[in-house]
């Protein structure tokens, strides 16, 4: 009960978009993001072993931050990645300096099973790829590296992230997608539902008592797409 306290529902108002809360679930949802602009109820349906993973995910941040400042690799940690049209505001894990070339890092812990699935295929979740991207766009910066680890042996793998078409397409896209929400919000028009109410996007939705209380919506804005990988 105690990793629970303090995760009542709240009432929260958003100014920005967020890079990691954008590209998973209901981040690409446009009616979303205009409940969260207005300000809603946010809801939390994590449970104790939910929260307790996330706190060790943290924990374990700090822990691969330290070691790569104490590597010398690292220029700067929780380095802020702000942009104001549109409105993005988040914490990129780090920038990096390695052979004279700077890069932006990423660090994501997982279980063994998720981990040796990244090392066989050096492939990472298109969502990740997507957060990297809107961090290394806005840093100007042209390479990146995803850290991942090992929740049981603390193995490390990386990941390279180098811009090419595809990503500067799909990123374009995204802070125009981004830009069309923002400007619904401003004009009070709320969007429809894109997705169906027993949808899993809509179950992990922290508005979604609003959003299934709210009107049908004034316009249709599609879901943010994603990375084609």
């Amino acid at each position: 009960s105690g990793y629970l306290v303090g995760r009542e529902p709240k009432h929260r108002v958003k100014k920005s978009f967020s890079p990691s809360s954008l590209v998973y679930g209901n981040g690409k949802c446009s009616r979303y993001w205009v409940y969260a602009f207005n300000g809603a109820e946010f809801s939390d349906d994590a449970d104790a072993y939910a929260v307790a993973n996330m706190s060790n995910g943290t924990m374990s941040h700090e822990r691969l931050q330290k070691a790569m400042k104490d590597s010398g690799v690292m220029i700067d940690d929780e380095v802020k990645v702000i942009h104001s049209d549109p409105p993005i505001f988040g914490f990129a894990d780090g920038l990096l300096e390695f052979n004279e070339e700077e890069f932006v890092a990423e660090i994501k812990t997982m279980r063994e099973e998720s981990f040796s699935y990244r090392k066989q295929t050096n492939k990472a979740p298109t969502y990740h790829l997507e957060q990297i991207i809107i961090y290394m766009k806005i840093l100007k910066k042209s390479r990146g590296v995803l850290i991942y680890e090992s929740k049981n042996s603390h193995e490390l793998h990386i990941i390279p992230v180098e811009v090419n078409d595809n990503y500067i397409e799909w990123v374009d896209n995204a802070f125009e997608w981004m830009r069309e929400v923002r400007k619904a919000w401003e004009d009070e028009q709320l969007p429809m539902k894109p997705y169906r109410s027993n949808s899993k996007v809509c179950k992990g939705c922290p508005v979604k008592e609003t959003c299934f209380a709210g009107p049908k919506g004034d316009i249709k804005i599609e879901p943010l797409k994603a990375l084609k990988t």
